[in-house]
């Protein structure tokens, strides 16, 4: 893999010319740089999860106890036929499976994604590629849907979730975990723009253009999902593409998800805003209850926990 470079930062054939876009930059060096790389939110990643996809699917998976840990309070697998809305090549899914036999099914949009999944994970998961609305499972066929960290992407979050309702049986529930918009990281764009909540100081047209002209520097790493697996190189840059970028991100804030909730048939079981875990920053938990204030709550939000309940029948 590429080695950044320790000399000064080489020329980008990309220019940044608005005032906004040489800002940006230039805090993004100052994490890169100076004393302040201590908060550089890529170098502070556990397990170094962009060094490779190794280390990426191994970080994700790290978290899994959790995840069960949250999941637990509501419902359990075990025996149950359990959707993972947002699979992408099924690792979450596949923990879960070695911790309890149960029958999965694991749903998400990308065909290349869902290819690797049936190649190591095939003979265990059912794999099913849905679109930006429906998911290809029968009605009231399925007793737990979950998702991690896919809401933020979903480009028809409403919909598709009415569609998750259809296919759930009576009393069954959905396990909804996501960060939202305004959360430090919200941009999505940690491993390239280092400083946190990016996106509450600059529109994104300008983070997507600094992103690309770091991305283009020889000195830039890039992280293990922009290199080409077969030949090592690095792939065309991805921030160009201003409109991929768009369907992506959908940035759903908290207002937003709980304004889509009240809007949807589901019973609402548990909604809550949770603070910041300290796993990254062991000071940032002396801010985890500003999570539970109105309008801060935006911005120290690490991540929404939302069970919701598809009502049984009445006797």
């Amino acid at each position: 893999m590429e080695t950044v470079a320790t000399m000064a930062p080489a020329a980008s054939p990309i220019t940044l010319g608005r005032p906004s876009e040489k800002l940006c930059l230039a805090v993004s060096r100052l994490f890169m740089d100076t004393p302040l790389r201590r908060l550089n939110l890529r170098e502070h990643t556990q397990n170094n999860r962009y060094d490779s996809m190794e280390n990426y699917v191994e970080d994700r998976v790290s978290n899994v106890a959790r995840y069960g840990e949250l999941f637990s309070r509501f419902a359990s697998f075990g025996g149950k036929t359990v959707l993972e809305l947002g699979c992408s090549s099924g690792y979450i899914l596949n923990t879960f499976l070695e911790k309890e036999p149960f029958t999965a099914i694991g749903a998400d949009l990308s065909a290349e994604v869902l290819e690797h999944g049936r190649t190591q994970y095939g003979d265990r998961i059912r794999f099913v590629q849905t679109t930006p609305t429906s998911i290809p499972v029968e009605d009231d066929s399925v007793d737990v849907i979950y998702t991690v960290d896919t809401v933020e992407h979903l480009s028809q979050p409403q919909t598709i979730f009415r569609d998750a309702y259809r296919i759930l049986k009576p009393g069954g529930l959905f396990l909804v975990h996501f960060g939202p918009w305004y959360g430090a990281c919200g941009a999505h764009l940690e491993d390239i723009i280092p400083f946190p909540w990016p996106q509450v100081f600059f529109s994104m047209d300008t983070l997507l253009k600094v992103a690309a002209h770091i991305y283009d520097s020889p000195d830039h790493t890039p992280a293990c999902y922009w290199i080409d697996q077969q030949t090592g190189q690095r792939r065309a840059n991805p921030y160009l593409d201003r409109e991929r970028w768009r369907t992506y991100l959908n940035d759903v804030t908290v207002r937003k998800f709980k304004r889509i909730v009240r809007a949807l048939p589901f019973e609402p079981v548990h909604l809550k805003c949770n603070g910041f875990g300290g796993t990254t920053f062991k000071a940032a938990k002396a801010f985890r209850w500003l999570a539970h204030t109105p309008v801060l709550n935006e911005l120290f939000t690490s991540y929404i926990f939302c069970v919701l309940r598809k009502p049984a029948p009445a006797a």
